[in-house]
C-alpha cells in the first residue's frame, strides 16, 4: 500500500482536438521531462503494441536532454512478466533520475505506483464489447468515462501536489464522457451467464432483476445461440 491522501491535482486540459493522440501523449510525456520538476510520469495508452512502442520512442526523445538524467522508462501491463511488473514499484537507483511509466487501465485502480506526480492521459481505454448482431466479441478502443479520468486524476496527487494533462477538450470532458463506464454485463456474451442462471432453476431470464440489467437484444441473441448448440 501507499501511505497518504488526496494531494490538489492541476488539470490542463488540450486546446484542440488531438488528430493522433499516441503522438500527442509521447510528446507530453518529453515535455514534462524537459520541463517539470522531478517526479515520476504515468502515461496511459491502451495495449501492449502502443506501450512498447511508445517507451522505444520516449527514450530515444530523451537522450541528450541538458540537465536532467535520462529517465527510467517502464512498461506496465497484464501480460508482462511479473518480474518487469514489479520494477515499476521500485525506487530508481539514482535519487535524480525520473521513473516514466507507460501503463494500460491497470495503472487507474489495481495498482497504487509511489511517485507519480504527473498523469498523462489521452482519454481512451481497450474494452471487450459483445456486438449481437455479429455474434462476436472484439476489443476495441473506446473513450473513458468521467469516473475513470477522474480516477487516473487522482494517481498524480497521492503522496504531493500533481499535474493531470488530458489530451482533449474541457468540453469533451462534460459533453461526451459518460458519467460512469458501462458494466462488463451491458457489453459480454451472456451465454454462459444464462446457462448457469437456467442450471440454478432461475427460469425467467428477461425479468430478472440485474443490478445494471444488460441490452434485451443481448439476452435474447445469447438464448438463440443456446438453443441452436442443444443447451437449452
Amino acid at each position: 500500500l501507499v501511505p497518504g491522501r488526496l494531494h490538489p491535482v492541476d488539470i490542463i486540459y488540450s486546446k484542440e482536438p488531438v488528430s493522433n493522440y499516441v503522438e500527442s501523449a509521447i510528446n507530453i510525456a518529453l515535455k514534462v521531462h524537459r520541463e517539470e520538476p522531478l517526479g515520476d510520469i504515468l502515461l496511459f495508452l491502451t495495449g501492449e503494441e502502443e506501450i512498447e512502442s511508445a517507451c522505444s520512442r520516449i527514450k530515444d526523445g530523451s537522450r541528450n536532454v541538458p540537465n536532467k538524467e535520462f529517465p527510467l522508462v517502464l512498461p506496465l501491463y497484464a501480460s508482462l512478466p511479473p518480474r518487469d511488473q514489479q520494477r515499476v514499484f521500485r525506487p530508481a537507483k539514482n535519487p535524480n533520475q525520473r521513473k516514466i511509466i507507460v501503463s494500460t487501465n491497470i495503472a487507474e485502480t489495481s495498482v497504487t505506483i509511489d511517485g507519480v506526480v504527473y498523469v498523462i492521459d489521452p482519454g481512451f481505454v481497450k474494452q471487450s464489447q459483445y456486438q449481437p448482431e455479429r455474434k462476436m466479441s472484439a476489443l476495441l478502443v473506446t473513450p473513458i468515462s468521467k469516473a475513470s479520468a477522474t480516477q487516473r486524476a487522482g494517481r498524480a496527487g497521492r503522496t504531493r501536489p500533481g499535474k493531470c494533462f488530458r489530451l482533449y477538450e474541457e468540453s469533451a470532458f462534460n459533453d461526451l464522457l459518460l458519467e460512469q463506464t458501462v458494466p462488463e454485463i451491458q457489453r459480454s456474451d451472456l451465454g454462459a451467464v444464462i446457462l448457469l442462471m437456467l442450471a440454478t432453476g432461475i427460469t425467467d431470464i428477461v425479468h430478472f432483476p440485474f443490478i445494471d440489467q444488460p441490452p434485451i437484444d443481448q439476452l435474447s441473441t445469447a438464448l438463440e445461440e443456446l438453443y441452436h448448440l442443444g443447451a437449452v
